[in-house]
């Protein structure tokens, strides 16, 4: 499998490579274009990455994937993000300036799904059970939201005992925050 590092116009459609450092996962995730209602791409492409992944029952609803491990623990831990962007303002594809990794959604969320991702290739015999949603349109209007459309359509997906979502907070947690 290969990261795909080309410019956003030019994605090419390759696996994505959830072994390779996250850094390198997050610039192959940012240059895949996914503004709301556009997620399709990013969507596929974590789909069929997670896909061969035999630890996990991988689902899709619209552009939302789940992908989720059944081990019978006694626990579950939801792990989700948001695949969507805002709009694109010239900042695709990224760029690296020294340590730094630049581009559309680089933070917001794309380096949460990164960091999923690569929790969902490495860790396959989690001490708890583990659902990973990777859901579509969190940066629009709340009826377009792939998370609350998932909690009402197939609210058992997201049953757990803890989740955490990754959206970014000035690198702190909020427990209990909307928004």
């Amino acid at each position: 499998t290969v990261v795909c590092l080309r410019s956003a116009s030019k994605y090419c459609g390759r696996m994505l490579d959830l072994s390779a450092d996250v850094v390198s996962l997050t610039a192959a995730l940012v240059d895949i274009p996914s503004e709301s209602r556009h997620e399709q791409r990013i969507a596929d492409a974590v789909e069929r990455a997670l896909r061969p992944l035999e630890h996990l029952e991988v689902l899709r609803f619209g552009n939302t994937v789940v992908a989720r491990t059944h081990l019978g623990r006694v626990e579950r831990v939801v792990l989700g993000g948001h695949l969507d962007t805002v709009p694109a303002a010239d900042n695709l594809p990224h760029r690296v300036e020294g340590d730094r990794l630049y581009g559309l959604g680089a933070n917001d969320m794309k380096g949460g799904v990164a960091v999923g991702l690569r929790c969902a290739h490495e860790v396959r015999e989690p001490v708890r059970d583990i659902t990973y949603v990777f859901y579509e349109c969190e940066e629009i209007d709340d009826e377009a939201n792939g998370l609350r459309r998932l909690s009402v359509e197939n609210p058992g997906l997201l049953e757990a005992d803890f989740a955490v979502l990754m959206e970014p907070s000035d690198a702190g947690v909020e427990a209990g925050c909307q928004g």
